[in-house]
């Protein structure tokens, strides 16, 4: 029997390179411990995943997005309803949507057409769902209340598969903070029917985790799955550069604001080291575009001598050039102490706190975190970069082994959930 298995990556965009290292990560391993079975990915673009991941088969999203649009047809109508019989009301349409999906169905082409739109059809999207052998949520930091409007409708689609019988595994994944009530109850009644759940820290998303009713023996704390190709790209010795990443996002509490809190501190540490500043960009997303970002950062007026980049190993090189990196997302700290560069990290935000916070405990000794939640002079901006550059080669032999480690944690993780399925 054919082995079918969909994955949900951390990004159906493929813009964001943090993301797409992990579904490559995910795809491989995942045809090396079942060769041969059919790996579909969600994707927007099939052309992007061709090129990323060319093994894998690419599954559009539109019949997911008609299929979820069935879970609240009646929202306008609970707003004029009291708030009890609202959530009532709001529980039976969930119901509905879950174990009769076809009447769901009749009540979205209805919509549509007094819209005067068209929908893709669901059905073809349920079928590869319950069709599935097994279901694979990729590396994804989604799960708390910054993504709230992605992590419920995840969460619905999880539900509804494992009522289904097909079992579910995740991976590589960033849990909390978790407050909304929301999703917090769907956490709850989902997260604890997955066979296995490998996190990328300990600190809190596994407490967390298992305040949420999830067995300790289906946690496993691996670290990023990203890891891997940072760590097996990694350059023989240290670079001289200082590498900038500079994430505006309303997720990351950041705006405007910092790119002019930062631009003179970084100028004067690279002219006291010696060292030279370079564009690190993760993200290519319109709204949060790391290089158009950086670029305003860095007031970059030639840009014919940032290389190209495309993949992840191509923005995984050019950190590797680097002695330091200063980065205000998760991945370019990544990708940096994973070749055994220290990072100083940009914090304005609950959720990034969590994030740098998870990097500390992972990679003791390589990760400095500056919180802007606070007045920050421009001198404190400085020491911390001056202070990564110091410890650099003392480090470096230390977060290579913390990244080794974690390395095969991940492909532990993979393997456990392998035998997991075989039983």
């Amino acid at each position: 029997m054919l082995m079918r298995i969909l994955v949900e990556p951390g990004s159906y965009g493929c813009h964001n390179l943090g993301d797409v290292a992990m579904m490559q990560v995910a795809v491989t391993r995942l045809n090396e411990l079942w060769p041969g079975a059919e790996i579909d990915v969600l994707t927007f673009h099939p052309d992007l995943l061709a090129r990323y991941c060319p093994s894998a088969t690419p599954l559009e999203t539109e019949g997911r997005k008609a299929w979820l649009s069935g879970r609240s047809l009646s929202r306008p109508l609970q707003h004029w309803l009291p708030p009890g019989i609202s959530a009532r009301w709001q529980r039976l349409e969930h119901m509905l949507w879950l174990r009769c999906p076809q009447l769901t169905d009749i009540g979205v082409h209805l919509k549509a057409a007094m819209a005067h739109r068209s929908f893709p059809s669901a059905s073809g999207f349920r079928k590869h769902l319950t069709g599935a052998s097994l279901l694979v949520v990729s590396g994804a930091g989604m799960l708390n209340d910054a993504f709230a409007d992605h992590a419920c409708p995840l969460l619905d689609e999880l539900e509804f598969v494992l009522r289904a019988g097909v079992p579910v595994v995740a991976f590589g994944q960033g849990v909390g903070p978790i407050t909304d009530p929301v999703l917090l109850a769907k956490a709850r009644a989902v997260l604890p029917r997955l066979k296995l759940i490998g996190l990328r820290e300990g600190q809190t998303g596994l407490p967390l985790l298992k305040s949420l009713g999830v067995p300790p023996e289906r946690i496993l704390v691996t670290g990023d799955d990203a890891i891997e190709p940072a760590f097996r790209l990694r350059p023989n010795s240290l670079g001289n550069r200082i590498g900038i990443n500079l994430r505006l996002a309303s997720y990351a509490g950041t705006g405007q604001d910092i790119v002019g809190k930062l631009r003179e501190p970084l100028r004067a540490a690279a002219q006291g080291l010696n060292s030279s500043l370079v564009s690190v960009p993760i993200s290519f997303h319109d709204e949060d575009s790391d290089a158009r970002t950086n670029s305003r950062l860095l007031e970059d007026r030639n840009q014919e001598s940032q290389p190209k980049i495309e993949s992840p190993e191509d923005v995984i090189r050019l950190i590797g050039d680097c002695r330091v990196v200063v980065t205000g997302s998760y991945h370019g700290g990544v990708f940096a102490l994973a070749q055994g560069i220290p990072v100083v990290g940009l914090v304005q935000s609950d959720y990034y706190e969590q994030k740098f916070a998870g990097l500390q405990q992972q990679f003791p000794g390589g990760c400095r975190a500056i919180d802007f939640r606070r007045p920050v002079a421009s001198g404190e901006i400085q020491a911390a970069i001056h202070g990564a550059w110091q410890s650099a080669e003392l480090v470096r032999d230390s977060l290579l082994r913390a990244a080794s480690s974690q390395v095969e944690l991940g492909r532990a993780a993979y393997r456990t959930a392998f035998d997991l399925l075989r039983q």
